[in-house]
């Protein structure tokens, strides 16, 4: 059973690698990054989570973004949704392909602006009500590549300044759509999503054969005492 611990210490130690490599990577490339000056302004347009609601309409009806799917993932995940009741003629807003989302409000503000992206095209979708999108209607950018950008050190320090409050932090989101970052052209995006998609791929690879590995323990131990 000791050898059977170290290798799963062994992958956990090149789970911690990895995500190191991820990170310092995402941070280098777009530390230098060449392309266009742009802002969300220019790209898409804002809109908000759910509204009107209270605390007995959820449980059952229709799915919604989660806040921590939106804090925790590069990329939401279609297994991880909430359910609301929406009434036949409310008017909410819904999630497309595409879409840039971000937390809205927070207690801490290096909390505040933390985004992913959505890739589903499935089903009507919703967004809670401490988040906001963003519907990217411009071409020149590539959902899989916006993903690992709003991830990056330089985009999060850039949102800092625009979390304002004092015992809980909202981002300015005017503010937010108006900040400039650069756009590189998508021959590069591509490029760069490539190489993320590739990297975070084998890292969930990773983790799932750690997950296997504590079951087998588990059911090993078991054994050990019948």
């Amino acid at each position: 059973m000791e050898w059977f611990s170290l290798n799963v210490f062994l992958i956990i130690a090149d789970i911690t690698d990895s995500e190191s490599l991820i990170k310092g990577l995402n941070d280098k490339i777009h530390k230098d990054i060449k392309g266009e000056i742009v802002c969300f302004a220019d790209l898409g347009e804002a809109y908000a989570g759910l509204s009107g609601k209270s605390g007995d309409d959820f449980g059952t009806g229709e799915p919604f973004i989660t806040y921590m799917n939106v804090y925790q993932n590069t990329y939401i995940s279609e297994i991880d949704y909430e359910f609301v009741q929406i009434a036949p003629n409310e008017r909410q807003n819904c999630v497309q392909y595409g879409d840039a989302l971000f937390t809205l409000s927070s207690e801490t503000p290096e909390e505040v602006g933390m985004g992913a992206v959505y890739l589903g095209n499935t089903q009507k979708l919703y967004l809670n009500s401490f988040c906001f999108g963003i519907h990217i209607y411009d071409e020149r950018v590539l959902p899989r590549y916006l993903a690992h950008f709003i991830s990056s050190t330089s985009f999060r320090k850039a949102i800092y300044p625009l979390a304002q409050g004092s015992t809980r932090f909202n981002l300015q989101r005017n503010d937010f759509m108006k900040m400039r970052f650069v756009l590189p052209t998508t021959e590069e995006q591509e490029r760069i999503a490539k190489t993320f998609d590739a990297l975070h791929c084998r890292l969930a690879n990773e983790m799932s054969l750690v997950e296997q590995c504590l079951v087998l323990k588990q059911y090993l131990l078991s054994q050990m005492f019948i």
